[in-house]
């Protein structure tokens, strides 16, 4: 289970990668402001990060319980919270981020772009949400192998959009920081779309209970809350860190907040991978508890260290 995780992953990070490379010929400048603006999304997401681990965790309950009919309803309901904590993140961002940005970054340039790369960076906040479900949902049921699919088709789609956006190349107007952003959303989408495709292409709808999916539930969103509420609070955070010591490095100038963007691209490789192991130790773990397998508990706990 852990490999394929690692990998999807390891590709998801290689799309901020990708962004710091190409912006990296336009300018110091497009290069920290991506630094500053990505990081700032990323926080908003960590919101939806914590949700969805913990919807997983239920989601594997229900499937190590054989509750199968249960696992979709979880789902759909942890969706309908997503695109309604999306719209609220949406629209705070785009109306209070220039006003609390333009007083905490220094450089009249970098807070410029940082504001451009996030007016269109945020609409990916819509796509990568729901995306954060069907990987709860395919973890939860131990069925990782796609989410290597999906990620790899994310980042040609990326890759592809960033050069032709950013760089002006296939009839596009060169959008520079504007077209990093826009390249980023919109490969959100695609991997949305895939997942939908895929999953109503391949699941079982009896067996998870999709039919009957789409009602609202409120006892299961609250049910999920009262689990991943704090893992929300604590996803967010371990960002926010990153955010404010991006601001100090950007108070030193342009120069060493585009390099300390590179280095912290680098560096959080390695993350990835202790992701993937805890994510892994987590699903299990929940669908053994469902299982009444609670003695397999320590032992699993003990393979992932």
């Amino acid at each position: 289970m852990s490999y394929p995780l690692m990998i999807s992953l390891l590709i998801e990070h290689m799309i901020g990668l990708t962004d710091a490379v190409f912006l990296g010929r336009v300018g110091d400048v497009a290069l920290g402001a991506c630094a500053l603006g990505g990081v700032y999304y990323m926080a908003m997401f960590m919101l939806a990060f914590g949700f969805g681990f913990g919807a997983q965790i239920i989601i594997a309950r229900r499937n190590g319980e054989r509750r199968y009919n249960r696992i979709a309803p979880t789902m759909v309901q942890g969706c309908y919270f997503m695109l309604v904590l999306a719209v609220a993140l949406f629209a705070a961002s785009q109306y209070f981020s220039p006003i609390i940005l333009r007083d905490i970054i220094e450089s009249p340039q970098v807070y410029g772009a940082t504001v451009d790369y996030l007016h269109w960076r945020t609409y990916g906040i819509f796509f990568s949400f729901l995306c954060v479900m069907f990987r709860a949902y395919y973890v939860g049921i131990t069925q990782t192998k796609i989410l290597t699919v999906n990620s790899i088709v994310m980042l040609l789609s990326n890759v592809a959009l960033n050069y032709c956006l950013i760089f002006g190349k296939g009839g596009f107007p060169a959008a520079g920081i504007v077209g990093a952003a826009i390249a980023s959303s919109v490969s959100e989408a695609v991997s949305l779309l895939f997942f939908i495709i895929y999953t109503s292409m391949t699941a079982d709808k009896r067996k998870y209970g999709f039919r009957r999916a789409f009602t609202l539930r409120p006892h299961l969103l609250k049910g999920m809350l009262s689990i991943s509420g704090w893992t929300m609070v604590q996803s967010f955070i371990s960002v926010s860190i990153w955010f404010i010591f991006f601001l100090a490095i950007e108070h030193l100038g342009e120069r060493p907040l585009a390099v300390t963007n590179i280095v912290r691209n680098i560096s959080a490789l390695l993350i990835m991978v202790i992701s993937a192991f805890a994510t892994t130790a987590g699903a299990l773990i929940s669908n053994q508890i469902g299982a009444g397998e609670q003695r397999c508990l320590f032992k699993t706990c003990g393979m992932t260290l």
